[in-house]
């Protein structure tokens, strides 16, 4: 349940949003005293989330006997709320490059905090390396595993369906092998390092990116777009290679 309420956060749903959807999922269509009900809400809290829900999509109002009923989307129709949103983008970029200012290709360095933060960071890594279709990484992986928790099985999941490869080199295989579906074993290569579970961090390396994750002391992770710069970790990272087992 956790899991479904960060994804419906990474698209936009406010945490008050999310209970009350949550919640019409519960009930199905039903009235706005239903609903505060199930959700712990006021009446007149809920009925302004339901509105803010329908202007987004993702409800809809009808009456009944004159009396108002509320109707979620259903969870596989979300997909299309967001297929729709892409095509308005695609339509837009030509008017907004139009406008854009010149981009240099210095290096860009962005910061993010928390668990959110890195599921964002890690979306950037992913759709980078379809391209490649090539992840490298090394580090403290039972750390991270533990840390990311969510993030790290929705990253698996999510590489293994584009077909990425990747080779680690970790401080220990753990149990993520043996907890792997076959396709991982495919696609997938790693050696371990025992001196990385001295580390607190993990870093991942594409072909425009470079991420390091810091795991113990607050949860941040740093990006770093060069090219350059990911060529220069690579060539630390197939050291690493060669030295692990």
């Amino acid at each position: 349940m956790e899991e479904i309420r960060e994804v419906l956060g990474e698209i936009g749903l406010s945490e008050r949003e999310i209970t009350i959807y949550m919640a019409m999922i519960k009930v199905g269509e039903n009235t706005a005293s239903q609903i505060s009900q199930v959700a712990k809400m006021n009446r007149i809290t809920t009925y302004t989330l339901l509105k803010s829900l329908k202007e987004k999509g993702y409800c809809s109002i009808y009456q009944k006997n004159n009396i108002q009923y509320f109707k979620p989307i259903r969870p596989e129709q979300i997909l299309g709320l967001l297929e729709e949103k892409k095509k308005r983008i695609k339509i837009l970029l030509p008017e907004i490059n139009k406008n854009l200012s010149p981009i240099s290709d210095k290096p860009e360095i962005s910061l993010f905090e928390g668990k959110k933060g890195l599921a964002a960071m890690f979306d950037l890594l992913l759709k980078d390396a379809e391209n490649k279709r090539e992840v490298l990484g090394y580090g403290n992986v039972s750390c991270a595993e533990k840390v990311f928790q969510q993030q790290s099985t929705f990253w698996r999941k999510t590489r293994l369906e584009k077909k990425i490869k990747m080779r680690a080199v970790s401080d220990s295989l753990g149990d993520i092998e043996h907890r792997s579906p076959a396709i991982w074993k495919k696609i997938t290569e790693v050696r371990t390092n025992k001196d990385f579970a001295k580390l607190g961090t993990y870093t991942i390396i594409t072909e425009n990116y470079v991420s390091h994750s810091t795991l113990k002391e607050g949860i941040f992770g740093i990006l770093i777009k060069s090219k350059e710069i990911a060529a220069k970790e690579k060539l630390v990272f197939e050291n690493f290679w060669k030295q692990a087992k």
